[in-house]
């Protein structure tokens, strides 16, 4: 590949930009394609013509969509909690220490 990519680079610049033009046409043909061959399925499908009826109401696609995302990021993460939790406050024992000298008796 990178021989490929090394050959076409050696070539003029209006060879270059015929073969990014071809190359572009291909590509973008094939995502049409599956676009174009997608729309039939979605339209095709006479429970999704009529619930899209339904939802023509102002702002009900929008709301369903955030509703929807918000359900997807709790499930995925997990049910988030808003409230802190409170832990018991322990009061701990304080132990006073004095200091001890060792003295060498012998």
């Amino acid at each position: 590949m990178r021989e490929y990519i090394k050959k076409i680079q050696s070539k003029k610049l209006e060879t270059r930009k015929q073969i990014f033009a071809g190359a572009l046409v291909v590509s973008m043909s094939f995502v049409c394609l599956i676009w174009v061959y997608s729309l039939g399925t979605r339209f095709g499908n006479t429970e999704v013509k009529d619930q899209a009826l339904e939802d023509v109401k102002p702002f009900k696609l929008f709301s369903n969509s955030i509703g929807s995302t918000y359900d997807n990021i709790s499930a995925s993460v997990g049910k988030i909690s808003t409230t802190k939790k409170v832990e018991p406050k322990v009061e701990e024992k304080q132990i006073d220490l004095t200091p001890v000298e060792y003295t060498d008796q012998q």
